[in-house]
C-alpha cells in the first residue's frame, strides 16, 4: 500500500524548469534600457550654451559653437546606433540571464556616461593642442567601452544559446562577439590617433559607428534569410 503523502506530494521540477523559473524575460530590461537612453540622448542638447552677445554679433556667437554642436552629433549618432543595434538584439532574444544583465548593465553606463566626455570634446575641441588630443581620445574610449559591453552581451549568448529566440544558435552569437571584438580594437585605435590627428580621429570615429550600425543591420538580414 502506498504512503498517504505518496498520493499528495508534487513531482520534483526537473533541471530544465527549475533553470527556466531563474531566467527572466527581456520586457522590463527593455523598458529600462529605453529610458537610460532617452534620458542620456537628451542631455547631450544641455551642452549647448545659449551664447553670450556682448558684441551684438549672434552670426559670430553662434558659429563660434562648432565644437558643441559637433560633439553633440556625434553623441547623437552614436546613442541612436546603440538603440537601433539594442532594438534587434532583443528581438533575437526571449530570456536574460545573469551575465547578460551585467553586459546589459555595462552598455548602458557606457551610454549614461557619454555626456561627460561629449562635454570635455565640445570644450576643449577649439583649443588645439594637447588639450584636444587627450579629448578626443577620451571620446574614443569611452567608444570602445561600448563594444567591450556588446562583447560580454553576445558571450552571454555564446554561453548559453537557448536564450535566442528559434533561428538562433552559438554560431551566430560567436560572429557577433568577434564583431565586438572587432569594434573594441578599432575604437582603441581611433582614441591613439586622437593623440596625434584629433580631427582625422573624430572623422574616424563616427564612420566607425556608422559602419557598426550597417553591419548589425546586413547580419540581422542574412540571420533570417
Amino acid at each position: 500500500m502506498q504512503h498517504p503523502d505518496s498520493l499528495t506530494s508534487d513531482p520534483a521540477p526537473s533541471p530544465a524548469t527549475e533553470r527556466n523559473s531563474r531566467l527572466t524575460d527581456t520586457t522590463r530590461v527593455e523598458t529600462f534600457s529605453d529610458g537610460v537612453m532617452a534620458i542620456a540622448i537628451t542631455l547631450l542638447v544641455l551642452e549647448i550654451r545659449v551664447p553670450e552677445t556682448e558684441d551684438g554679433n549672434l552670426w559670430h556667437e553662434l558659429t563660434g559653437l562648432w565644437p558643441s554642436y559637433l560633439a553633440y552629433a556625434g553623441s547623437f549618432l552614436t546613442v541612436g546606433v546603440i538603440w537601433l543595434c539594442h532594438h534587434r538584439f532583443f528581438g533575437r532574444i526571449r530570456k536574460m540571464d545573469g551575465l547578460l544583465h551585467c553586459g546589459n548593465l555595462l552598455l548602458l553606463l557606457a551610454v549614461a556616461f557619454l555626456p561627460f566626455p561629449t562635454t570635455v570634446l565640445a570644450h576643449h575641441l577649439e583649443d588645439g593642442g594637447w588639450n584636444a588630443r587627450v579629448a578626443t581620445a577620451f571620446y574614443g574610449v569611452v567608444g570602445a567601452l561600448q563594444a567591450a559591453a556588446w562583447f560580454v552581451m553576445w558571450i552571454a549568448l555564446r554561453r548559453d544559446p537557448d536564450l535566442f529566440e528559434p533561428g538562433y544558435d552559438a554560431v551566430f552569437a560567436r560572429r557577433e562577439s568577434m564583431q565586438a571584438v572587432v569594434g573594441f580594437v578599432v575604437f582603441d585605435v581611433i582614441a591613439a590617433i586622437g593623440l596625434l590627428l584629433p580631427a582625422a580621429a573624430l572623422v574616424l570615429y563616427l564612420a566607425a559607428v556608422l559602419g557598426y550600425g550597417v553591419s548589425s543591420t546586413r547580419n540581422h538580414v542574412l540571420s533570417r534569410a
